[in-house]
């Protein structure tokens, strides 16, 4: 297997069913890497990418409705965040899947640089706040 990204306490963000998600979030991606790196059929790809920006969508909003039940001050900004990922997500993955665009590992670089941006500043301010009000 492909690891391009290790869950380790630096990531967790004290919140259970966040680290969680993230978790997964982390497995789905060595996954694409892992596809990407043993030159795996494009259809497998397809899947494997399909699973990821699933799953991606459905933390994204796990996490705007926690943001939301506790009132969370930065919610606009942190929604803005993710939404821009799913519309990048969503137009790379139509470039793929139109044979526009190649799955390298570039993009698996590009995703993970996302992931420890997003997950050690945008969701660690979220957490710090849920933390206290949860």
């Amino acid at each position: 297997m492909t690891e391009i990204l290790q869950w380790d306490a630096s990531l967790s963000l004290g919140v259970a069913e966040i680290d969680e998600d993230h978790r997964k979030l982390i497995a789905l991606l060595n996954e694409l890497a892992t596809h990407i790196a043993e030159h795996q059929a494009r259809e497998e790809l397809i899947v494997v990418l399909e699973n990821l920006l699933s799953y991606t969508a459905w933390h994204f909003r796990h996490e705007e409705r926690l943001m939301q039940t506790y009132r969370f001050p930065g919610y606009m900004a942190h929604k803005r965040e993710h939404a821009d990922l799913v519309q990048e997500a969503t137009s790379f993955q139509q470039k793929f899947l139109a044979g526009e665009q190649d799955m390298t590992m570039d993009v698996v670089a590009l995703l993970k640089d996302w992931v420890l941006h997003h997950v050690l500043q945008t969701d660690r301010q979220m957490a710090a706040y849920l933390v206290e009000h949860m």
